[in-house]
């Protein structure tokens, strides 16, 4: 006796078509949730790079700018970074503010450095390796190397971290060079 009932109702169920769109609507969400969410990281991600790169070519022409710097000149000059870089944290970011001098063969060796918040300063002395066609012969610049590790805000355990760099070479605009004074 079932088997008439059974067989009754596979027509039934091919011509009756709701409740269609709930599935495809249950079937399709999933992906439109996770294009959405994706696309808001990859925006936000893109706009924290950008303010990464704006902060770096800032403490780059405020520091050009110096004659000499002091202890106290850097540090005003980190402290600038967190009006450039809101309403992102700088607790993630580092610098690396270097002065890095060229011999009469253009052979690059680091001046003088300054780190912040964590980030190891380039030794005094060492050798450096400029940019293909960069280096001018006996020349001055400054160097800032800025790291920013980004934390996704959805997706961080899917994700992880991810690390940012960013680096600019300018040369001093109101002296041949700009001496540290600590």
């Amino acid at each position: 006796m079932s088997r008439p009932r059974t067989a009754s109702l596979i027509p039934r169920f091919r011509h009756d078509h709701r409740g269609v769109a709930l599935v495809e609507f249950a079937l399709i969400f999933p992906m439109l949730v996770a294009l959405y969410f994706g696309g808001f990281e990859v925006c936000n991600m893109t706009a924290t790079y950008r303010k990464l790169t704006d902060t770096t070519v800032e403490v780059a022409n405020v520091t050009a700018q110096y004659p000499t710097m002091a202890a106290a000149d850097v540090a005003s000059v980190f402290a600038a970074t967190s009006q450039i870089m809101a309403p992102y944290a700088t607790s993630n970011l580092q610098i690396v503010l270097s002065e890095v001098t060229t011999d009469v063969n253009s052979a690059a060796t680091v001046t003088w450095s300054q780190s912040y918040n964590g980030a190891t300063a380039l030794a005094v002395g060492s050798a450096l390796t400029m940019p293909s066609g960069l280096a001018a012969p006996s020349s001055n610049y400054i160097l800032v190397q800025t790291t920013y590790n980004y934390t996704p805000t959805v997706g961080s355990a899917f994700i992880g971290t991810v690390p940012m760099t960013s680096s600019i070479y300018i040369i001093p605009r109101n002296s041949p060079s700009i001496p540290y004074t600590g």
